[in-house]
């Protein structure tokens, strides 16, 4: 034991002990000097072969067709009540957008569930603050976790003041550059008009983008990139396109060094990225003082074609009963809070119902987890099993 204890293990840096990828040992060590004699060391990677290489490594997959077909939902904001922190709520937030994201949410509607109307005194101002109305916090957040990063700056003057920025990691897509084989969708923030036709788009690229309009300073714009690849052949032949982008290029003749400092690019609806490739393009948040409004201010001139409400006490979801949706264009799927949906629909004074006719107002009451092992299913829980119980059956139905 004293022979022991006199002995130091002698510290070794060979990694050989070590948890990880194996190492080879060789116990000839070469010096920097060997390496200037004989063999060079190898050259570091180029900017190019790292891009191709991220390129590589993340494959994100390509839609088949494009999708005219849309889902909403809807969810009280009360459910940020029962988080103490302000971190804990927009935690919360970020659990809910990334669900959505991550199930082609088109749409989320946050309604008021008590009778109280939304405070909006300060709407646009400071509702991202703690004691904000728990409506205008949650639309607040998920509008800031929706924007692209290189956006954020310029659409949200809070964004330095936001201490609970580092809980929100970024999405994936919406906003990464899809490109098909003739153009380029990017959103942009109009930075400035060039004069009195055309504005300048931040699209976060090497080069700012020329529109065919005059836009706005501030307003976030959706922009079909033309010009962008090599290959000009591949450009839209569009004829009123084509003549915008003629137009806009023949403006700039006069000052060269204008046409390589821009992309030409045409505004358009935020809805063609999806209606044309099929690839999601981020969701719209909306607020609605009461459910009732969740229905009457839809942003689709026929409303919603498939409503459905989701409660403990549905009809249990099976086969039989996905089999029986019919085909839709625009679906909404409605949440409620603690108390569930029922609760809003009392405190609605334009809804003349009571609580127990809530059913009526949906074209399917559904309970998507019938054997719950928990009493209560917090909300964003029920986001995610709902969807992913009815994603195959969305996907079939809709036109």
């Amino acid at each position: 034991m004293e022979e022991n204890r006199g002995h130091k293990r002698k510290k070794t840096y060979d990694n050989k002990e070590r948890s990880g990828p194996d190492y080879e040992v060789s116990n000839n060590k070469r010096t920097d000097r060997d390496n200037d004699k004989g063999e060079q060391k190898p050259k570091p990677p180029s900017l190019q072969q790292l891009q191709h290489a991220a390129q590589l490594a993340y494959q994100f997959p390509v839609p088949e067709k494009g999708r005219k077909w849309t889902v909403s939902i809807a969810l009280p904001g009360s459910i940020l009540d029962g988080s103490l922190t302000v971190e804990l709520k927009t935690y919360l937030v970020g659990q809910i957008a990334r669900a959505c994201v991550m199930f082609n949410v088109d749409e989320i509607v946050i309604y008021n569930e008590s009778a109280k109307g939304l405070s909006k005194e300060n709407l646009g101002k400071d509702d991202y603050l703690p004691k904000s109305d728990p409506n205008l916090f949650m639309g607040r957040v998920l509008q800031y976790l929706e924007t692209p990063l290189y956006l954020r700056k310029l659409l949200f003057p809070m964004h330095r003041d936001l201490k609970f920025a580092g809980l929100l990691n970024p999405l994936d897509p919406p906003h990464h550059v899809h490109l098909d084989e003739r153009s380029l969708y990017r959103e942009g923030v109009v930075v400035r008009a060039r004069d009195q036709n055309y504005s300048i788009v931040n699209c976060g690229m090497r080069k700012e983008v020329l529109i065919d309009r005059l836009v706005p300073t501030g307003s976030r714009v959706t922009v079909k990139i033309h010009g962008a690849e090599k290959d000009k052949k591949k450009m839209d032949k569009n004829a009123k396109t084509q003549a915008a982008i003629t137009a806009m290029e023949a403006s700039l003749s006069d000052d060269k060094s204008a046409l390589q400092k821009y992309f030409m690019g045409t505004v358009v609806s935020p809805k063609i990225p999806r209606e044309e490739t099929g690839y999601y393009w981020g969701y719209q948040v909306r607020l609605a003082d009461a459910i009732s409004k969740v229905f009457t201010e839809s942003p689709f001139p026929n409303g919603y074609d498939l409503t459905i409400g989701t409660a403990d006490k549905g009809t249990p979801i099976s086969p039989t009963v996905m089999s029986s949706v019919p085909h839709f264009s625009h679906a909404l799927i409605v949440f409620g809070g603690s108390s569930g949906i029922e609760t809003a629909v009392e405190a609605d004074e334009d809804l003349k119902c009571d609580a127990d006719e809530t059913k009526d107002m949906f074209d399917f009451w559904l309970n998507t987890c019938p054997a719950q092992g928990s009493r209560v299913i917090r909300t964003e829980e029920a986001l995610l099993i709902t969807m992913a119980a009815l994603q195959g059956t969305l996907a079939s139905q809709g036109i």
